[in-house]
């Protein structure tokens, strides 16, 4: 009996636990940097990285970016912001979502907006050169707006934080990828989040080209817009270009599936592309 208890034994601790299928997965990387030493002293850099896990009929996503800039060693840009969606597909074309998440810019006039909101959303186009979805949901969101004071090199020199803004707002979404060749793709996501007390809109252009397997060159346009921002802040709408080096794990059994999210389906939907 107890010969074959421990052989027993033996055999569980020998099993194999549960391993996620490397099928499962994709991630994407994003890095671009730039300094320039002349009359002007600047530097730049940002950093991206994504990554999606297939699941039956839900897919999880998420990510973090990062982006700094500077001019005369006064500092101009610094951005961090994070997102994470899970998303399931009820039919072929036709997706549920839930999404959050959370934005720090310290040149915006807001110390912080935070959101969730969850909704549907629906593939309008879904072949293989283009996909394009939409998506549209409510949601709460989460702001403290502060006062910046500069001087005059436009150095922020003190903040005023102000009461928390606590507001419902509607979300809409829109994802477009095309694939122009095989080696060249052009991605863009739109998101708005509107609500009484401020709608913003966030735009990202993205133009990639594939230079090896896993290895791209991209080139990409943000537009980010506040329509009622804190007084003090002296711009409505923020831009940022960007030249980065992207990394891709493309994954061939991780195809574009309902549920690909608004922030991650050009993620998805790259990865597949030929």
């Amino acid at each position: 009996m107890r010969k074959r208890t421990v052989a027993l034994l033996s055999a569980a601790l020998a099993m194999p636990g549960p391993v996620w299928a490397a099928s499962q997965w994709a991630t994407h990387g994003e890095i671009g940097l730039v300094a320039a030493r002349a009359a002007t002293t600047s530097e730049s850099g940002d950093i991206k990285l994504d990554a999606a896990h297939v699941l039956g009929r839900w897919t999880y996503s998420g990510g973090l970016a990062a982006l700094y800039a500077s001019s005369n060693h006064v500092t101009t840009q610094q951005d961090v912001n994070a997102h994470l969606q899970a998303d399931l597909a009820l039919s072929k074309h036709t997706f549920w979502f839930g999404t959050g998440r959370w934005d720090r810019s310290l040149f915006d006039g807001f110390a912080y907006q935070e959101s969730v909101a969850s909704g549907l959303g629906r593939f309008l186009a879904m072949t293989h050169a283009t996909t394009l979805s939409v998506e549209l949901g409510a949601g709460f969101r989460r702001e403290r707006p502060e006062l910046l004071t500069t001087n005059a090199l436009g150095a922020v020199i003190s903040r005023a934080r102000q009461p928390v803004v606590d507001d419902a707002v509607v979300h809409a979404g829109a994802q477009y990828q095309h694939s122009i060749n095989a080696s060249t793709h052009v991605l863009d996501t739109l998101l708005v989040e509107s609500g009484s007390s401020d709608t913003m809109t966030t735009n990202n252009l993205s133009l990639q080209v594939k230079m090896a397997k896993t290895l791209s060159l991209a080139v990409g346009l943000q537009l980010t817009n506040n329509t009622n921002p804190p007084p003090g802040s002296v711009r409505h709408t923020d831009t940022v270009m960007t030249v980065n080096l992207v990394y891709a794990f493309k994954n061939s059994k991780l195809t574009p599936s309902p549920g690909s999210g608004n922030s991650f389906s050009d993620l998805i939907g790259s990865l597949n592309m030929p």
